[in-house]
Order: C-alpha cells, then sequence, then structure tokens
C-alpha cells in the first residue's frame, strides 16, 4: 500500500473513531409538559419523579434500539397559556413525543396545539370525559374518565349507606377541573344513581385562596344532605376537611381523583372520605411493589415533608413512558430518524394499543384515544386509605 494510500485509511479510521463515540452519545428525546410550578406543583413534581423512574429502568436495560431515552421539560406553569407555550417549544425541539399536561385545564389548550403539529401528546392526569375524542389524532390519556370513577364511587358509597338520597355541591370557584366536575360529570352521574342534588342551581362557592372555611361548612350543614361532593383542589382540600372535621360535618363526602394520598386521609381523619382511582398502591404485583418503594425513596429524598404513595397521575406517568418506550423499539426508531416519522409510528402505535400490562391493572385504549382501567374505590377509615 503507498503511502498516499495509508494516509487516506488512517484518515477515515480517524474520522470513523470520532464519529462513532459521537452517535453513541446521540438520544432519542421525550418531551414533558408538566405542571412544575403554580397551584398544581404537588401533582406535577411528584410526575416528573415518576417519569424519571421509568427512564432509569428503560435506560439501565440498553435503551430504545441501542439508544438512550432523554427527557425535555418544559414547565407549564399551571396554566393553560403556558401550557401552549410549552407544547410548541417541545415541538421546535424536536421531540418525539410529550408526557403531560396533566391537568384538564391545561390540557384544553395544549392538546389542540399538539394535534395542530402532528405531535403525539399523552396525559397521565386529565379526566374530563370527550377531551380527546375533540382532537384527534394525536392526543391520549393513559389516566382515567371521571364519568366511569364517579360511578364506581358513588355505588360504593350507596352499598355502605343504602338510605342516602340527597347532595350537597361545594366547588372551588376558579379550579378548572372542578368545575368541570361538579358542573358537567357529576350531576348526570349523581342522578343515574337515584340522588337529588339539593343546590343544583346555586352551588357552595369556595374562593381559591381561602383559609377560613367555617362559612362554607355551615352552610353545606344548614342543607342537612345526606351526601356531601367536594370540588376542591388538593389544597384547599385540606383545610375544608379539617374544619368538617371540626364542625362533625358526619355525612358521606366523595370528591374527584388526586384525592387518595396519606394528607388527604390525616386531613379527614374520622369523616367518611370517598374517592376512586385505576390504581392501587398496596397492590401485591411486584411490578407495583418496586415502583410504589422507589417512588416513596426518590420523593422522600427530593421532596421531603410531601406525600410519598404515588397517586393514579404518577402511575400513569410511570406507565405511559414505558408505552412509548415499547412504541419506539416496535417501530425501530433511532435519535436519526426523522422526527415527523417518529411521532406518525409512535401514534399508530398508540391507536391500537391493546391488552398492555401496566401496573397492577391492563391498558386498552378506545377509539377516542383515552385508555379503559379498572376503577379502584375507596374510603377512609381512621385515617387510612382503604381500598373497598
Amino acid at each position: 500500500m503507498t503511502l498516499k494510500r495509508l494516509f487516506f485509511a488512517g484518515l477515515v479510521l480517524g474520522i470513523t473513531a470520532l464519529i462513532q463515540p459521537a452517535l453513541a452519545q446521540q438520544t432519542i428525546k421525550i418531551g414533558v409538559n408538566a405542571e412544575r410550578t403554580g397551584a398544581a406543583s404537588s401533582y406535577g413534581t411528584h410526575m416528573l419523579i415518576a417519569a424519571q423512574i421509568a427512564l432509569d429502568e428503560i435506560n439501565r436495560a440498553g435503551g430504545v434500539n441501542g439508544a438512550k431515552i432523554e427527557l425535555v421539560i418544559e414547565d407549564n406553569r399551571s396554566s393553560p397559556e403556558q401550557a401552549v407555550i410549552a407544547t410548541r417549544n417541545l415541538d421546535r425541539s424536536g421531540v418525539a413525543a410529550m408526557l403531560g399536561p396533566i391537568q384538564t385545564s391545561q390540557c384544553r389548550t395544549a392538546f389542540p396545539a399538539a394535534n395542530r403539529a402532528g405531535l403525539v401528546s399523552i396525559s397521565p392526569g386529565s379526566a374530563a370525559p370527550g377531551l380527546t375524542a375533540q382532537n384527534r389524532p394525536w392526543t391520549f390519556r393513559i389516566a382515567a374518565i371521571d364519568s366511569l370513577i364517579v360511578e364506581e364511587v358513588i355505588a360504593g358509597l350507596k352499598k355502605n349507606n343504602p338510605n342516602v338520597k340527597t347532595v350537597a355541591i361545594a366547588v372551588d370557584t376558579r379550579d378548572a377541573y372542578n368545575q368541570f366536575l361538579v358542573k358537567t360529570v357529576a350531576p348526570a352521574v349523581i342522578e343515574k344513581q337515584g340522588l337529588t342534588i339539593l343546590n343544583k342551581d346555586q352551588f357552595v362557592e369556595m374562593a381559591p385562596d381561602t383559609t377560613d372555611f367555617s362559612v362554607f361548612v355551615t352552610k353545606l350543614k344548614a342543607m342537612n344532605p345526606d351526601v356531601l361532593l367536594l370540588g376542591a383542589g388538593f389544597e384547599p382540600a385540606h383545610g375544608f376537611l379539617r374544619e368538617a372535621n371540626r364542625q362533625r360535618l358526619n355525612v358521606p363526602i366523595f370528591a374527584g381523583q388526586g384525592y387518595i394520598t396519606e394528607s388527604i386521609a390525616t386531613a379527614a381523619n374520622d369523616l367518611q372520605l370517598w374517592a376512586g382511582q385505576p390504581f392501587d398502591p398496596e397492590s401485591p404485583d411486584a411490578n407495583v411493589k418496586k415502583f410504589v418503594a422507589e417512588f416513596k425513596t426518590r420523593v422522600e429524598k427530593e421532596l421531603p415533608g410531601q406525600y410519598v404513595s404515588p397517586t393514579y397521575i404518577d402511575a400513569s406517568a410511570y406507565e405511559s413512558m414505558h408505552v412509548l418506550a415499547d412504541a419506539m423499539r416496535a417501530s425501530k426508531i433511532t435519535p436519526t430518524t426523522d422526527p415527523k416519522q417518529s411521532r406518525e409510528q409512535i401514534r399508530a402505535y398508540l391507536a391500537t394499543l391493546k391488552g398492555y400490562q401496566g401496573l397492577g391493572n391492563v391498558i386498552n385504549m378506545n377509539q377516542d384515544g383515552d385508555t379503559v382501567k379498572t376503577t379502584m374505590v375507596y374510603r377512609v377509615r381512621e385515617s387510612k386509605w382503604v381500598k373497598q
């Protein structure tokens, strides 16, 4: 071989040696549109821990088609307007898919933006009926649907309290999720279960910055209802429940999703509080136990003093990450795959998802982009949530 050929051969080998490590370091990016700050930050920060647990598992097992997965995180600040900006930023960054937002109020604006961009979006928390159906074909929810959850919760409550006939409703005036719950979702389900709403045209309305709930509890007691529907966010719910205990509001209370945490059960104390979700953190399933233990360890380290038992939102975020990884494996997606092609392949995979083993349940995607899961119904007994 001539010196010239040796020179070029050496040059090629040198370039290859430089390129190969660079390719090995490339990642497949998944965007996260999360409520890291603002009113829903407790949910958002916990959800990110759950997503990171799944990410670490995936990458330890070799990643996807030889490449690691990387999260690109945008804070939507618990704001519908900012959720749109976060979606656009993630679209421009070339992510293969987007996890989030969590809350329905943010999904109402982010989903249309994702649909216009042709960006797969999976919410692990939004539960308002019909939301994904309005934003086909790019939006999905691996969460739960409120109408199904509420119906199961009321059925369980009635089984334990067969003589109940009337319901009074209290709601946070600015919480979009709970406003939709008490105005649109719950009334039809309540009436279907044979109950009558006492204040259907005049709910007891609570300002979001309320610290003294005594006047609201007093109003509700004066109505003498058999059951109370509490439509309040995670933080104000604590103050309401403590005041309800103080005034001995001894009627069954039920709520939407997101309540099944240790702090809510402690605030409820001796109240008969009911709620439901499609995840059982006490399940004997080995994968559930492993996830719950790791989640607790990380929360205690990263979010000291906050709830350590994962909610359905956290479980759904974990499941969503694994579903996305499997979608990319099946489609042979790599860091060099065209983003538009990656998104289309992931969308097609999700649209036909059936019989997928989640955390203690099986995930089936319906034609509207919503998953159907088994509902677990809980009530508080002696400051602890107990599965019914």
